[in-house]
This record gives C-alpha cells, sequence and structure tokens, in this order.
C-alpha cells in the first residue's frame, strides 16, 4: 500500500487534474459557443489518435453533425486549445476576404532554423513576407505566361500517350493503379515547366524526381507525426525539430535548383518559367548586397512546394476524375466525344484556347474538384494588428475571436451540403452548366480557396489536369475492374485528399477513336 502522504499527494494531483480540465474545456460552454464535447487531455482530436479517421473529416463531421445544423460556428479542442470551426458563409467570407488581413497567416507553422525551405515557402510563410514574396511569384502564373508554357506541356501530353501505348503493345486492354501513371505525367509536366529539367518519368518511373517526390508524400505514422505538430501545435516544432521537407528531399532540391539557375544564368536563355523568377530574384539580391545562403535557401523553397503541390493535386484530380468516369460510361462517351471532336477540328492538336474552352471537360472537372477537393479544409490564424479592433462573430454570437486563435474552414463538407447541392454525393457535371453555376451560392464551392491567400496555381494545376485527361481519353476509356474499389476510403494518416488503397482501373484502347484523330 501507498504511504499515506504519497496518497493525499496523488488524490490532491487528481483533483487538480480534475479542476484543469474542467476549466479548459469549459471555454466553449462559457463563451456560449456550439461547441463538439472534447476529452480530457486531447481535446477533440480523438479519431487522429486513434487513426479512425483525418482531421479534415472529422471536421466535415463536425459540419454536418445535427446539432450544429444551425450553428454559425462550432467550438472544438486542438488537444487543449480552443478553436472554431467556421460553417456560416458570411463569416467565411469575412475570413477569407472581407477580413483577411487579419487572418492573413496559417496557423500551421515550420521551424525556421531546422527547415527553412518548409519555413519560407509561399503556402508556410508568414505576413508581410508573404505578401512581398507572392507579388514577386505570380509572374509565372499569369495567363500569358502559362500560354507560353502550353507548348512544353503538349510536347508531355504526348510522352503521355506513348505511354499508355507501351502497356496495350500485346493486348487491347490493360489494369493499372492510376494515381501512379497520373503523378509520372505531373511529375515531368512541372520538372519541365517549373525547372526546364527532363524528368522522364513516364519512362523511368524510378528516376529520382518521382522517388522524392513519392517519399515525400508517403504518409508513415512517423511522417503524420511530424505533420501533426506543425499544423495543430506548431509552437512545438523547434523543441521537436521538425521538417515538413526531409533532409533527403532538401538536399536534392538543393542541388537540382543551384545547377538549373547556374546553367540559366550562364545561357541567358529565357523560358518564362519559375527559374526566370527565381534567377531574377536573386540578380536583385546581388545588386542590392544582399544575397547569402538564406536567400538561396527562399529560392529554392519555393521550387519545393511548386513540384510536391504541382504534382500532387494535379494528379489526384486526374486520377479521381477517371475513377468517376469508370462508374458512368454514359458521361464518360460524351466528354471522349467532345475531345475526339476538338483535334479532329484541329487536325490532331489541341490550342491553348481550344482546352480551356472545352465545356463539358471543364464541368467534369469543376464537379471532381466539388467531391474531391484535394486540400479539404482552410486554417487560418487571427492575429490583428496591435491596437485594431479584434473579429468578433456578430450578430451571430457576442463573441470576440481571441488574438493568435486557429479557425477552420471544412471545405469537404461544405462542398457535400445538401443545402448548396443536392444529392451532393452523387457525381453529376451539370452542376456546372453555365446556367447552374449562376444558381451557386457564394463560399459553397472552394476547392482553390478565394480571397488573397487562394490557390496561386490554381490556373496551371487546371490546366495540367485537363491536359492529362484529354491525352489519355484521346484513344481510350477507362472501365472498372475487380480491383477497382466501389468506394474511396481517405487515408487517415494524410492531411491532404488521398485514398488509403491505390485505384485500379482497365484501360482500353479504342480504335474508333484512333482512326478519326488526324496524326
Amino acid at each position: 500500500m501507498l504511504p499515506i502522504a504519497a496518497t493525499y499527494l496523488l488524490a490532491a494531483l487528481l483533483v487538480l487534474i480534475y479542476i484543469w480540465c474542467r476549466y479548459t474545456y469549459g471555454y466553449w460552454k462559457r463563451n456560449k459557443i456550439p461547441y463538439m464535447t472534447p476529452l480530457p487531455l486531447i481535446g477533440n482530436m480523438g479519431v487522429m489518435f486513434t487513426m479512425k479517421n483525418s482531421f479534415y473529416l472529422y471536421l466535415s463531421d463536425v459540419y454536418k453533425d445535427v446539432k450544429m445544423s444551425k450553428a454559425a460556428a462550432v467550438g472544438i479542442y486542438i488537444l487543449n486549445r480552443p478553436a472554431l470551426v467556421l460553417r456560416e458563409p458570411e463569416l467565411i467570407k469575412s475570413v477569407l476576404i472581407k477580413e483577411f488581413l487579419k487572418f492573413a497567416n496559417r496557423s500551421a507553422g515550420c521551424d525556421p532554423h531546422n527547415d527553412p525551405m518548409g519555413w519560407n515557402n509561399l503556402f508556410f510563410i508568414r505576413n508581410p513576407q508573404w505578401k512581398d514574396l507572392r507579388t514577386k511569384i505570380t509572374p509565372v502564373f499569369t495567363t500569358g505566361k502559362i500560354k507560353q508554357m502550353y507548348p512544353l506541356m503538349s510536347e508531355i501530353g504526348t510522352e503521355l500517350e506513348a505511354h499508355l501505348n507501351s502497356y496495350a503493345k500485346t493486348n487491347d486492354a490493360f489494369v493499372t493503379e492510376v494515381k501512379e501513371v497520373c503523378a509520372l505525367f505531373t511529375t515531368d509536366m512541372i520538372a519541365t515547366i517549373a525547372f526546364g529539367v527532363k524528368a522522364n518519368s513516364l519512362v523511368n518511373p524510378n528516376g529520382e524526381f518521382r522517388t522524392q517526390g513519392r517519399k515525400l508524400l508517403t504518409f508513415t505514422l512517423r511522417r503524420a507525426i511530424d505533420f501533426f505538430i506543425a499544423f495543430f501545435v506548431p509552437k512545438w516544432v523547434s523543441t521537436l525539430r521538425i521538417k515538413i521537407f526531409t533532409t533527403e528531399f532538401s538536399s536534392f532540391l538543393r542541388g537540382t535548383i543551384s545547377h538549373v539557375m547556374e546553367l540559366r544564368e550562364k545561357s541567358k536563355a529565357t523560358r518564362n518559367d519559375l527559374i526566370d523568377v527565381l534567377v531574377s530574384l536573386k540578380e536583385e539580391a546581388v545588386a542590392k548586397g544582399e544575397y547569402n545562403a538564406q536567400l538561396q535557401d527562399m529560392l529554392t523553397a519555393q521550387a519545393a512546394v511548386f513540384l510536391s503541390a504541382g504534382f500532387e493535386t494535379s494528379s489526384s484530380t486526374m486520377t479521381f476524375t477517371l475513377y468517376e468516369l469508370s462508374k458512368r460510361p454514359d458521361l464518360q462517351e460524351r466528354l471522349r466525344n467532345e475531345i475526339c471532336e476538338a483535334f479532329v477540328a484541329e487536325q490532331g492538336k489541341m490550342s491553348y484556347e481550344t482546352i480551356n474552352n472545352l465545356p463539358y471537360l471543364g464541368m467534369v472537372v469543376d464537379e471532381v474538384l466539388r467531391l474531391y477537393p484535394v486540400l479539404p479544409y482552410l486554417d487560418r490564424e487571427h492575429l490583428p494588428k496591435e491596437g485594431e479592433r479584434q473579429f468578433d462573430l456578430k450578430p451571430f454570437y457576442d463573441y470576440t475571436v481571441p488574438v493568435g486563435m486557429p479557425v477552420y474552414i471544412p471545405i469537404f463538407g461544405i462542398q457535400r451540403d445538401p443545402e448548396f447541392w443536392p444529392n451532393p454525393n452523387t457525381f453529376d457535371p451539370e452542376r456546372f452548366n453555365a446556367e447552374n453555376k449562376k444558381t451557386h451560392k457564394p463560399m459553397s464551392y472552394l476547392p482553390f480557396g478565394t480571397g488573397p491567400r487562394n490557390c496561386i496555381g490554381s490556373r496551371i494545376g487546371l490546366l495540367q489536369s485537363k491536359l492529362g485527361l484529354v491525352h489519355i481519353l484521346k484513344n481510350h476509356y477507362v472501365t472498372t475492374c475487380e480491383k477497382t474499389p466501389s468506394e474511396i476510403t481517405f487515408d487517415p494518416l494524410s492531411i491532404v485528399l488521398s485514398y488509403k488503397e491505390g485505384i485500379y482501373l482497365k484501360f482500353i484502347n479504342d480504335k474508333r477513336y484512333a482512326r478519326n484523330v488526324k496524326q
């Protein structure tokens, strides 16, 4: 038995823990905000600790919880830290647009010393450095620059066709895991348009570009813990030496970017790509006497997020599109007819203007992004300037948001809300025809976010996805097979929308289309 003194000490400790929990987890009740019931010590993060669900799907569950159906905002606890989940479109609009300067930063964070590539990239970097960097990077993504890149992109599309034809040399039908094929294509695409590098992933799937990309976004338990800390307890990133970009990936990209920039500086060539912008930023810093290793890391960081986000988002969109079309051959036939007619009209080619104006292709991709937004939630930190009025939830609640509080916007839940989208889990591209788009409620469709900190690469990402789909469906149609999942199971370890296992589909070479298209 424990000595009496130790027993009293233990009892006192338990009482203190109980009082602390009662007070800490009574925050939302005291402030009269609807809230999800927390668990002691872990708050509302139980789904992540048990790995039953991902955080973004938990946010979706919060959004659609019957008890919260009339709530404008819902209180949750990130471990012991209060946070808000927004449901009301007007509040979402205020955070992302009207009151943007109070929410200019993400709540996630990186270690500036141990992970400079994470800290300095456009996704994580904090304001006001974010605003300056975004202004300098934006020229890469103008319509004019993307149009100039389009011939390079089309070349990779042709290589994707050749890759698929290599599968079908002895058979007109074959089964393959779709995401990997799409990721090979988007890796080659990003390598050529961003870095001026021929990655040849479609020819060599185990090349360095694809290998590093595969490792970066493979969510092992260790990587999941890193991302959990960076996104939900960023104050610990320095203490625990957390890295978003692994040492191996950082070393690979530093070497690649330094080499490519050096070649570009010597050749004085212009390709209207990311490297041109980085070289320009470097020359500007050298002229001011401000160039150093830290700035080079900042330049490399932009390439890192461009590569990782660029190949993953577009390849996922392509994959989910092919998956949905495989289950709806009628819709696939309509899309393939549109694609084939466009190729025939332009003698086997497809111009930049044409691919961006194929109406049904646009409708299909928009609907896929509604069902499968690759970044399924947004996070912001409430950080008004000193002396500035803090944001409040009026007229919905008499509550002023404290400085530093995380705010979450559950995109996945919003985009599957039956109030905005009848039969929300049904794949229906007609939701995005010209007439129906006029009826969409503002803030109900946010696959690229909105406001000043929206996705800077949305146009080039959409173009990548469309180009890949066009070159796949040009001479092939896809069907389900025995290995095709009847429903998508999302990976609980991932912070982006990612399915747990591969999606296998059957590709059938359609000679009818091949004959009609003039090569």
